[in-house]
């Protein structure tokens, strides 16, 4: 918010104010109601309330048009507002253009408002949430929490404490066996038992896959008709379950983005707002950013945060994932249905980033349901002078490390990035470069990158103040052992003219094909043709062979052959296709279709190089396998060193295809490790030790398609029948 920080506020607030302390209880001057309805409609009666438990200003808003919304938000600058709307009127496009307003109050990119939204299936039942909400009142310590999870292979319940440092929570987790989707089925009898004994727990959280109607495999909105959770704060990992009405989903094969609804009755997330809850943090979209769900809760349980100010948090979060990528500030775009689906051309800025600002508060954003326990936070951030500037210290321990600094939403070479997030009170002082001292885990230094950026707001009890927001990214070091520990050197100044706002190792994207089903080069690929001294000709000729392998209508019948008939120049414009990002699961029958002994060499030039956008370094490992060379062979061997999933696939199928046997150990040891976020490879795995063959092959697959937590057993059992 732009508020000025007065001169005579000292450097040592800012070391004060880094302690935690409650947030001061909301004045009428930083509390607002917005309503997305006349005064008339029957859903004001919640408005209403809320407006008269702050003494808060009740203003109206058009959800078509928020302009008017955004200028009252920038001339009042409250601390916390709560939308109430009618479900049909809340979906993914409205939540993602109150967050881009939410961060345009003031110059700087954080979000300058906590907020939540009110609503109910009916009017009545908007309104007894609100009740519920304000009957919360007043923090406590949590005595009791539950996770609730779908979709595992066999039903269990246990008691096993939450645990930050010292403190333990009791917790119940009941594991609920079921499939994905409505015909798949769950065990009805296990929660029919188990979710009435939840009644009375202070917080509880949803884990799974999800769809509007359910957490897949594990409860749907039909469990949950009849069951009382009063007060409680409830989390969902699950995709779409924060859906009341509207939501869209993407349609691959048509290459459209499509809106559908559910009906009100069969919402999820209505039928959980009639239980009683006191919060409710959920997705209006699929939700990539699962890691964050630890953060949340830590915030909440023993950061004593607003539920307002723990979700703006997780918004900053997202903020600083956009700089990262050299964005100035969030660039969200509204959603319209049966828009064109453009290629991912980065899986975390085009997908985990979109996915992570669709996550919603329900519920009074004011509302604080914890005492503060500051000792007890996961990552603890301390704060003290240093000559020049301040020194900002983080520890974690080792047993919370994976849990709590996990970072969907960057990467760090070719996998998702770990990270420290502090945000850092300033005072009166000015940030003139921010730097890392150094980030272990037990006796391993770990390489580092920070970005950072200042944020102008108000304190905990509403006094104007400054703070720097600040991310620290490490790799996901599996082999260190031993406690998290870094510091940041946060060198400061009082000259204006040497002072920065924001700053850090940003990671700029690539130019890439958006759209892969076109026949007309871009630009930029065109570009990219001339400086690799491919002609245009042979560019297009590769483009119209590629629509043709997607079966695109209008491409001439012989595309592929007037592309075969090209040779080298029809092989150096498929590298270039990939090069540009312009990849698919055929794309490797371009390389097939034009490769001459030795053109393999550019092909290993981009294995070798940095990763391609759109998943284009999968199809040059499995293209390589055009040619039987010694160096392709070790090349593709040394990648299944690789943690990451889709290169170790993409290096098994070009081995397959080679019928390289020294590939069958390291496939078979990968396989039988049961990685969760191999989940969606085995299949391939599987398939290459199929076609590999050899008694270790045959033995590894039977050793696999035997245990229960296979997931692709009957390809399993398909490919030792084919060896028979």
């Amino acid at each position: 918010m732009s508020r000025r920080v007065p001169p005579c506020v000292l450097f040592a607030t800012a070391l004060v104010a880094a302690a935690q302390s409650p947030p001061a209880a909301p004045t009428a001057t930083d509390y607002v109601v917005l309503a997305s309805f006349a005064a008339d409609d029957p859903y004001d009666a919640a408005a209403r309330r809320l407006a008269e438990r702050y003494a808060a200003p009740l203003l109206r808003f058009d959800p078509a048009d928020l302009r008017a919304l955004r200028a009252e938000l920038a001339a009042r600058q409250p601390r916390y507002a709560a939308l109430v709307v009618r479900p049909d009127q809340l979906d993914f496009d409205l939540a993602r253009r109150v967050l881009q307003i939410s961060t345009e109050l003031d110059a700087d990119p954080f979000v300058d408002v906590s907020f939540g939204y009110v609503t109910g299936r009916t009017a009545a039942d908007a309104l007894a949430f609100v009740d519920a909400t304000l009957a919360r009142s007043g923090a406590r310590q949590p005595s009791r929490v539950a996770v609730v999870a779908g979709g595992v292979d066999t039903s269990t319940t246990t008691r096993r404490p939450l645990v930050f440092r010292r403190h333990r929570i009791d917790a119940r987790q009941v594991y609920c066996s079921g499939g994905h989707g409505a015909d798949a089925g769950h065990d009805r009898e296990l929660l029919a038992t188990e979710l009435p004994a939840l009644a009375g727990v202070d917080a509880l959280t949803f884990v799974g896959h999800g769809l509007p109607r359910e957490v897949a495999g594990g409860p749907d909105w039909r469990d949950l008709v009849g069951r009382r959770l009063d007060g409680a704060i409830v989390l969902n990992v699950a995709c779409y379950t924060g859906v009341t009405s509207a939501y869209w989903e993407d349609d691959p094969r048509a290459g459209l983005r499509r809106r559908a609804t559910v009906p009100p009755a069969e919402s999820f997330c209505l039928e959980l707002l009639r239980c009683g809850v006191a919060g409710y943090t959920a997705y209006l979209c699929p939700r990539p950013a699962g890691p964050e769900l630890d953060t949340d809760l830590a915030a909440l349980l023993v950061g004593g945060a607003t539920l307002g100010d723990a979700r703006r948090r997780d918004y900053d979060k997202t903020v600083l994932g956009f700089l990262g990528y050299g964005r100035r500030r969030l660039e969200l775009a509204p959603l319209t249905d049966s828009s064109t689906l453009q290629a991912s051309r980065d899986a975390v800025f085009d997908i985990m980033l979109e996915g992570a600002t669709g996550g919603v508060l329900f519920g009074d954003p004011a509302l604080q349901p914890f005492v503060p326990r500051p000792d007890e936070a996961p990552v603890r951030i301390t704060v003290t002078p240093d000559e020049g500037g301040l020194r900002v210290a983080a520890d974690c321990p080792q047993h919370l490390v994976f849990l709590h600094c996990s970072d969907p939403t960057a990467r760090f070479g070719n996998e998702m990035a770990m990270r420290v997030y502090a945000r850092v009170p300033l005072g009166a002082a000015l940030v003139r470069d921010v730097s890392v001292d150094h980030c272990r885990m037990g006796r391993a230094e770990l390489p580092t990158r920070v970005v950072w950026a200042v944020e102008d707001d108000c304190d905990e009890r509403g006094a104007p103040a400054r703070y720097l927001q600040l991310k620290i990214m490490f790799p996901r070091e599996l082999r260190a052992i031993g406690p998290l520990a870094a510091e940041v050197l946060v060198a400061t100044t009082a000259d204006p003219e040497l002072a920065r706002t924001c700053g850090g190792h940003v990671v700029r994207i690539p130019q890439a094909s958006s759209d892969l089903r076109a026949r007309e080069p871009e630009p930029f690929m065109l570009e990219l043709a001339a400086e690799r001294g491919v002609p245009e000709a042979a560019l297009r000729a590769a483009l119209d062979a590629s629509a043709a392998l997607l079966g695109v209508d209008g491409v001439p019948a012989d595309a592929m052959a007037r592309f075969r008939a090209l040779g080298n120049d029809g092989f150096r414009a498929a590298c270039v296709l990939l090069e540009a990002g312009h990849s698919h699961y055929r794309s490797d029958e371009l390389l097939a279709a034009t490769w001459q002994p030795g053109d393999e060499r550019l092909l290993i030039e981009l294995a070798q190089g940095e990763p391609l956008p759109n998943f284009a370094s999968w199809s040059v490992l499995r293209g390589l396998a055009v040619a039987d060379t010694d160096e392709v062979r070790e090349l593709l061997l040394g990648k299944l060193d690789s943690d990451d999933a889709g290169l170790f696939m993409s290096a098994a199928e070009g081995l397959a295809r080679l019928g390289e046997r020294r590939a069958v150990g390291p496939l078979a040891a990968r396989l039988l490790q049961f990685r969760p976020d191999h989940a969606g490879v085995e299949t391939y795995l599987v398939t290459a030790l199929g076609r590999l063959g050899g008694e270790a092959a045959r033995s590894a697959l039977g050793r696999y398609a035997g245990d229960e937590r296979a997931r692709a057993s009957a390809a399993a059992r398909r490919a030792l029948d084919g060896m028979r």
